[in-house]
This record gives structure tokens, sequence and C-alpha cells, in this order.
């Protein structure tokens, strides 16, 4: 007890402190605002120490902030974790992030209170994935207790309908709505000449593997059900072939199920884990490297190299991180593209993700985060 009184005392003063060199509260604030697990939560001032208990929230703030890092109080573990190519290119372009305060150097189920504590956040973000393990637990009753708000926001579940939502929410919270509205008013201009191509399609829909980062955890085949990928699958014109399989977001299928239910298309997540497992996929890979990892999983799980969709050249790696960001439309134009790829040969994916993560230079041009096994 007097250990945690002291972690209160600690919090109180290092919130003083940042509330002393914050600048003065920007307009509309206090303001309330309706998270995505539909609580209304009070914010006083523009947050001035945001917690991270997710890295790749970051992608959400570095499309709506020209610099979050000022904003940051830290995070429940880097970037680097998922991704090491892209966290070192956002501490090349913004050097604080590399002094980040972490509470673990890998992914932990749950967050350390007082650790966290000792950061003094004003407000904290939780996936919506966490809104179980996280709404009445003692840290949500601990945050609510000390006054520090949070949020919770969805870039994964589901990536289409839950992205513009989210970034409404961190307009606002982040007093950024200007830029947020930007960006939502450019996914959904993507989003309706999609929607607006595929309403005069055949009937007959490709089938669809959704093999979620092959090689990673396990080697086949972690996949959607009605969740992530899935959603965008089936907004692109495809038949996701485990979509009828059973209740439930996911479900992992074995080797011999994909053999006996044979996919027109292959679509497998990728890439720069920190293990160094799966295919390769991001900044500094090549197209030529993306082929080789595909070719060497089609040869490691047996009987694929004997499927359709390996044969004709229909087996494709996609960026993991596309549906961890603010970045769903990128992929649903990819995945549009290969799905249909005479409805969509003018699409441009790598200008629409140039226009929602700019950064010097373009991604686009310095690493491939999409690749194809080429046709045998």
């Amino acid at each position: 007890m007097c250990r945690l009184a002291i972690n209160l005392l600690c919090w109180m003063s290092l919130l003083s402190a940042a509330a002393c060199l914050a600048s003065e509260p920007a307009g509309g604030f206090p303001k309330q605002v309706t998270d995505l697990a539909g609580r209304q939560v009070t914010l006083s001032a523009p947050p001035t120490r945001l917690f991270l208990t997710q890295p790749r929230q970051l992608y959400a703030l570095a499309t709506l902030l020209d610099d979050p890092t000022p904003r940051l109080a830290g995070w429940t573990y880097p970037l680097a974790v998922f991704d090491p190519a892209m966290a070192q290119r956002f501490i090349t372009q913004w050097p604080a992030l590399a002094q980040l305060p972490t509470l673990s150097s890998a992914p932990t189920p749950q967050l350390n209170s007082e650790a966290l504590l000792n950061l003094a956040p004003d407000l904290v973000l939780f996936d919506l994935s966490r809104v179980g393990s996280v709404e009445g637990s003692p840290l949500a009753r601990l945050l609510d207790e000390l006054g520090i708000a949070y949020l919770f926001i969805d870039f994964n579940r589901h990536p289409l309908e839950n992205t513009p939502k989210s970034l409404t929410l961190l307009g606002e919270a982040l007093d950024a709505t200007p830029r947020a509205n930007h960006v939502i008013a450019l996914i959904e201009q993507r989003l309706a000449r999609i929607d607006q191509r595929l309403a005069g399609r055949p009937a007959d829909a490709p089938t669809v593997l959704i093999n979620v980062a092959p090689g990673v955890k396990v080697d086949c085949c972690r996949t959607n059900l009605r969740n992530g990928l899935a959603d965008l699958v089936a907004r692109a014109g495809g038949d996701n072939i485990a979509g009828a399989l059973a209740p439930g977001a996911s479900a992992t299928l074995s080797n011999e199920w994909v053999l006996s239910h044979p996919p027109d298309v292959i679509l497998n997540t990728a890439g720069q884990w920190a293990a160094g497992d799966g295919i390769r996929v991001g900044l500094g890979i090549s197209d030529a490297e993306i082929a080789q990892d595909l070719r060497s999983l089609s040869h490691e799980l047996p009987g694929w190299q004997h499927l359709d969709a390996v044969q004709q050249g229909q087996f494709y790696a996609l960026w993991h991180g596309f549906h961890q960001g603010p970045f769903a439309i990128v992929a649903l134009e990819r995945v549009a593209q290969w799905l249909h790829p005479a409805l969509f040969s003018d699409l441009d994916p790598a200008a629409t993700f140039d226009a929602l993560l700019p950064t010097p230079a373009a991604l686009s041009r310095e690493g491939r985060f999409w690749g194809a096994l080429n046709a045998q």
C-alpha cells in the first residue's frame, strides 16, 4: 500500500510538471468523445503524454501529426518487434523515438500498472480487441480513480468500417480534426470507386485463402473468418473459402483442408518481424526477394506446388501492417487488382499509401509492401 501511495504521488508530480510545460489548451476543450467501445470520455485538454499499448498505433499518429513524439509518454513495447525496418525509418525521421520509454522489449499479455503510472500518461490508447480484458479490470479502475482517460480504437478487427471512426476519434482527441477529415475523405473517395466498379461484376467471385503470417507462428494456415483481411477480401469481390467454417473471427486450417478446398487465389500476409521468420515485405525488400520467399513457402508446404493458385501465379504477399494502421484502403486497392485485374488496372495503391503516410522519401519508392510469385 505504501509503495502504491508513493507511486501515486510520483504520478501526480510528473503530471503537474507536464502540465506546466504544456501550452494553453486548444479551443474546444474540455470535450466529450465517444470511443469505439461506445464509451463517452471527457478530455480536459489535448493530450501531451500519450501512451500506446500497441506500437502499431504509431501508424495512425504518423498519419495525423507531423511529429507525434513530443506528445508521447511511452509504449508497451517498441515497434521494432513487428517491423525493425519501419521502426528505424521513423527513428530517422523522429530521433526522439529512439528514447521513448518502453515497459517491455517484447509483447506481454498484461500491462505493468506501476510502470505505466510512472510515465504519468494523460491518455492511454487500447485496441478494441482488448475491451473485454480491460473494462472492469484493476488497471481500468486505477485509471478511472486517477482521472487518466483511455480510449479504444480499431484498425484491425473491422478495418474498413472502423478506420474512419478511429481517425475521427483521434482527430478530436489530438485536436487534429482537419487532418483527420482530409484522410477520411481520401479513403472514402477511393472506396466508392471500388464499390461502383464491382457493382456490375459477374456473380461468380474468385475463391481466396487468407494465410496470416505463414512461418511466424505456424506454417499453415492461420486465417481470418469474419474480421481483418476477410473484410477486405469480401469488399474486393472475393469469396473467402474459410468464411463459412465456424463462428468466430479466426481459425487455423490444416494443410489437408487447404488441399481439399483449393482456392483460386492465396493471399499471404508478410512483414519483417524481429525474429526474421515469415515472408519478407517492406522497406529495403525487393520484388525478387518477395518472389523467392513465396517460392520457398510453396515448396515447404506439402502439395502446394500443385495448387492452381501457385501454378498460375495467383500467390501473393501483402504487408501485415496494412490492417494494423489506417491503411486498409491501400490493401483493398491491391487485392481488388489481383482479383479483378481488368476492372482495376488503373488503380495506384502505392500512391494511396504515400498520400496516407507522407514521409520523406516516399515509402513506396524505398521498398515493396506487396509482391507475387511469377506464373510458372
